[in-house]
């Protein structure tokens, strides 16, 4: 598969590129990540360099995972990554601290959501977090995402270990209002 832009009312969606190595480094330090996410800890340069020359072009190039570096616009600085993993459908996102709580994310995943349904047979898109990641969640809600349930991630730790997750789903069929069932203190 050949990567593809996602552009949206306010932002683009494209390939990360070796300029956008200082800011996922960057970004990537944060203890939200150390705490929720299963990128390597703690994360160091060369890993940025991996995942934009290495993992994002292997995942394209194998048409396993689609990733997209969120801009503002085009040829902007990157404010975060949105994936989704083909198999399976799911989807996986984050910002970096100062880009947070604008709205961003939902708007992403929304263009992303709608390319998996256009173009894959996939009949729905997952999402699992973290048990405790409220932001993660409640950009799953805004979605239109169902809450499936806790459970056993599908996704390991770091360290090969079973994490506790919080799961979602989005069915071709859905609309993309919040629904509920979604845990106490979260809403759209």
């Amino acid at each position: 598969m050949s990567p593809f832009p996602l552009p949206t009312e306010r932002l683009m969606l494209d390939q990360p590129t070796d300029a956008d190595v200082d800011t996922i480094a960057g970004f990537c330090t944060d203890p939200v990540f150390e705490r929720f996410m299963v990128t390597p800890w703690p994360y160091e340069r060369e890993h940025a360099v991996g995942f934009v020359d290495e993992y994002v072009p292997a995942g394209w190039a194998q048409d396993t995972e689609w990733t997209w570096a969120i801009r503002a616009h085009d040829s902007a600085p990157l404010l975060g990554v949105l994936s989704v993993r083909k198999a399976g459908g799911m989807v996986g996102y984050w910002l970096g601290a100062p880009h947070r709580g604008h709205g961003i994310l939902p708007e992403a995943l929304g263009a992303v959501i709608d390319a998996v349904f256009a173009r894959t047979e996939l009949d729905r898109v997952r999402w699992e977090c973290t048990v405790g990641n409220l932001a993660s969640m409640r950009v799953a809600q805004k979605c239109g995402f169902r809450f499936t349930g806790e459970h056993t991630g599908r996704i390991p730790a770091r360290d090969g270990s079973p994490i506790l997750a919080w799961n979602g789903e989005l069915l071709r069929t859905d609309d993309r209002t919040p629904k509920p069932g979604w845990p106490d203190g979260v809403e759209a």
